[in-house]
């Protein structure tokens, strides 16, 4: 490690999912914008995590992981953050993937506008192909406009305003992280470049896939041609959005479709941040993730200085 801080601090939490991590931490270190530092926290891992941050040799790179699951992305969050030494934050999921000109966006978009959070646009990829975007959501705790972290670059000096993340919200913490910023009126910006594919565990039963991970076929076409790709998937998104009304008008379960909107009506109403409507939002996600019986019972840390192996 280098006496000089990184311009940047990744942080990855991950548990489990060595296979989704690779692909992960290849589209990081393909990054464009190359001053940075990444921390994958280990979220009490027991696979091969670790072997496969170390296959990279690349001394940005490092590695740490809680004796225990703490039941949330959270903890491992609040851990890089203490270890963090670059001025600003950047997230990636372990199963998400970055365009290499992610980094260089928005570290241009925070330093052009003196903002202290900005964030780009990111595209939802489900086993037929896009099921949609996100960016930034204007209603918190709606999931018609979902979020992620990943596509978020925020001054590190802004945690010392709003605080760390909670470790009391398990399902929804990054819409609570997202409350905060905008009660602490930080100056936010949107770069309007597509910079983030994500992949919803839930649609794709993560947890449970040993191969056949669906972020290796977009890894290969960023190694050939990752402007081909973002146009493939505009034009993809823009199809998609073409036909969403038709689609909507011609919907053959009429009556479940109503019965689930209904139930989505009620938890808005009720506010899914409160309990027991985050805890049954929290298990059901994760029973739709695949994991375990036993991994859905992970112990949950209220204490912020977990100790780590």
């Amino acid at each position: 490690m280098t006496s000089q801080s990184p311009t940047i601090t990744v942080i990855i939490p991950t548990y489990n999912s060595s296979g989704t991590l690779k692909f992960s931490l290849e589209t990081v270190l393909r990054q464009y914008f190359s001053d940075f530092e990444v921390w994958v926290v280990g979220d009490g891992c027991n696979d091969d995590s670790e072997a496969i941050v170390a296959s990279f040799n690349d001394a940005r790179v490092h590695w740490v992981n809680f004796p225990v699951n703490s039941g949330t992305p959270s903890a491992p969050r609040n851990e890089g953050l203490r270890r963090a030494r670059g001025r600003y934050i950047a997230y990636l999921g372990h199963d998400d993937l970055w365009f290499p000109w992610h980094l260089s966006e928005l570290v241009d978009c925070i330093e052009r506008g003196k903002n202290d959070f900005v964030y780009s646009l990111g595209a939802l990829l489900g086993p037929k192909g896009i099921v949609g975007t996100f960016s930034l959501p204007k209603r918190l705790w709606h999931t018609s406009e979902p979020a992620s972290p990943s596509n978020w670059l925020h001054r590190k000096s802004l945690t010392d305003v709003i605080g760390l993340w909670s470790l009391r919200t398990r399902m929804g913490d990054d819409m609570d992280f997202l409350h905060r910023i905008l009660l602490a009126n930080a100056r936010l910006d949107f770069r309007r470049q597509l910079s983030v594919l994500k992949y919803p565990a839930n649609l794709w039963h993560m947890y449970s896939r040993v191969s056949h991970f669906p972020q290796k076929e977009h890894v290969e076409a960023m190694r050939s041609d990752p402007e081909a790709l973002r146009l493939e998937l505009l034009l993809d998104i823009a199809t998609v959005m073409s036909r969403h009304m038709k689609l909507l008008r011609h919907y053959k379960g009429r009556i479940s479709r109503a019965l689930q909107e209904l139930i989505r009506f009620g938890l808005d109403m009720y506010g899914r941040n409160h309990w027991p409507a985050n805890s049954l939002c929290y298990w059901w996600w994760r029973r739709k993730a695949g994991l375990t019986a036993s991994q859905r019972n992970g112990s949950h840390h209220e204490n912020n200085d977990t100790s780590m192996k």
